[in-house]
């Protein structure tokens, strides 16, 4: 079957084997099931880029973690620089860890894919190598490589559930190379924006995650943008591939503290802090400036935290907007500890981004205690107060109008940054004279536990072991 490429896509001539099975997949051709030695689930579980350092990473990790507790056999393929040591050492036997090795330019020995690790974001807090960029070469050799671990993995492992994280390439592969074992594909809204930002990808993802056996979504929205991004069609069947998991968190670190819950005393200090990657779609830029503002307008004493990392120029001019600034604090990349001592030293957390999913650093603010002001991004009001009831704890800071999926018009910021530092103020005034809201904190911690999050998961893997034994 001969597949026409949209304009921005490769030369169908041009591109490799694992690349053209990707593009010939048929959705809607029966695929066969087979009967498992196993009853009870077996989960190879899937990252196409590295643990711990971003939302889908610490998903994963958490997810590990849980399955262990549980005592459920699991596998896990993930790509990492060449030459670094296995980061989930301490959670899983070292014989369940397969890595996809990236070049790293300071280690001598050749890697699996010779270039550095692909982020599912353009500004990654490591070295990384843009999907935009890639070529037929690139692409045939990144796909030839994680076939080739999942290969292994399925050989000697031999799960009875596949679940692979991002809707993009590697997942797309394993539905291809592997149509008998269920996949669940977690939704993380950075392979929605890798659809447009590297268009010249899309007509791989199209039909395989069409043929995906369940999609986890956070919510509504995220569906909708789903099915509009891979062009679901509209019926019964295909709905019911989705399944709302909402966010989780590890509460065992993330939790409301009882110290210093009482008014601040005027000569105190009021601490922001804002969590993750330092570049602009995020409005890290813009959020320096309404704080630079405040402190000049008012007397109040006021502390800026900045925790993460990035690269480049957009990183640079972070850094020079908060040049001789004694009260902003870059904090670098932090572990999940002392990001929850922060959070309970904080009185506002503050996510200015212009792009996002549900970020799960605003419900761990918010279970430390934290005020938070997050820009109103579809489904992050709507699940909060769904979840969790209205609450002025949570300021919704308006959205400008965009130039592209995560960069908004020039002529809008002015406007944004006056909106975000009235927010700011205003939350400060409210912290000055109230008490943290605790109660809020312990629904935020009750409901969005990872507990809840992995017994969705874990209902999933058997009714698709029950569907997947029934069908064989």
């Amino acid at each position: 079957m001969l597949v026409i490429l949209n304009k921005n896509s490769f030369k169908f001539s041009n591109i490799g084997v694992y690349s053209k099975q990707l593009l010939n997949f048929n959705p809607k051709k029966k695929r066969k099931t087979i009967k498992h030695p196993y009853d009870e689930p077996r989960i190879l579980r899937i990252l196409c880029q590295r643990p711990y350092f971003t939302g889908s990473g610490i998903n994963l990790v958490n997810l590990t973690k849980k399955t262990e507790e549980r005592g459920l056999d699991q596998c896990i393929i993930f790509g990492q620089p060449i030459g670094e040591s296995n980061p989930l050492a301490d959670i899983i036997d070292e014989k369940n860890v397969l890595s996809v090795k990236f070049l790293d330019k300071s280690y001598s020995k050749k890697a699996d894919i010779p270039f550095p690790i692909a982020g599912m974001s353009d500004q990654m807090p490591y070295e990384s190598t843009k999907f935009s960029n890639f070529n037929e070469t690139m692409l045939e050799t990144y796909l030839k490589a994680f076939a080739q671990k999942l290969k292994k993995a399925i050989s000697y492992f031999k799960p009875n559930i596949i679940q692979s994280h991002h809707l993009w390439l590697i997942t797309s592969l394993c539905r291809v190379l592997y149509p008998k074992i269920p996949i669940i594909a977690t939704c993380h809204n950075t392979g929605l924006r890798q659809m447009i930002l590297a268009s010249q990808l899309s007509d791989f993802m199209i039909n395989p995650i069409k043929g995906i056996d369940a999609i986890a979504v956070i919510n509504e929205s995220q569906q909708r943008k789903v099915e509009k991004t891979y062009h679901f069609e509209i019926s019964d069947k295909e709905r019911n591939t989705f399944f709302y998991i909402g966010q989780g968190i590890n509460t065992n670190i993330f939790y409301p503290s009882t110290i210093s819950v009482t008014n601040h005393k005027s000569e105190e200090s009021y601490s922001l802090i804002y969590v993750g990657k330092l570049n602009f779609s995020k409005g890290v830029p813009q959020l320096i400036k309404a704080f630079k503002q405040i402190c000049q307008d008012e007397e109040i004493k006021c502390e800026l935290f900045l925790a993460g990392s990035g690269k480049g120029k957009e990183k640079d001019e972070i850094y020079k907007l908060a040049k001789n600034e004694q009260n902003i604090h870059f904090l670098g990349q932090l572990e999940q500890e002392k990001l929850s001592n922060y959070f309970k030293k904080s009185d506002l957390f503050v996510l200015p981004s212009f792009y996002d999913g549900f970020p799960n650093v605003l419900l761990e603010a918010l279970s430390c205690g934290c005020r938070a002001i997050i820009t109103d991004l579809p489904g992050i009001k709507q699940t909060l107060e769904k979840t969790c009831g209205e609450s002025e704890v949570v300021k919704y800071l308006p959205l400008p109008k965009m130039e592209s999926i995560d960069q908004p018009k020039k002529d809008e910021l002015p406007e944004f940054i006056k909106n975000l530092k009235e927010l700011i103020k205003e939350q400060i005034m409210i912290c000055k004279h109230e008490k943290k809201d605790l109660e809020y904190a312990k629904k935020v911690k009750t409901k969005f536990s990872w507990e809840a999050l992995f017994n969705k998961y874990l209902d999933k893997y058997y009714e698709l072991l029950s569907k997947n034994t029934a069908s064989s």
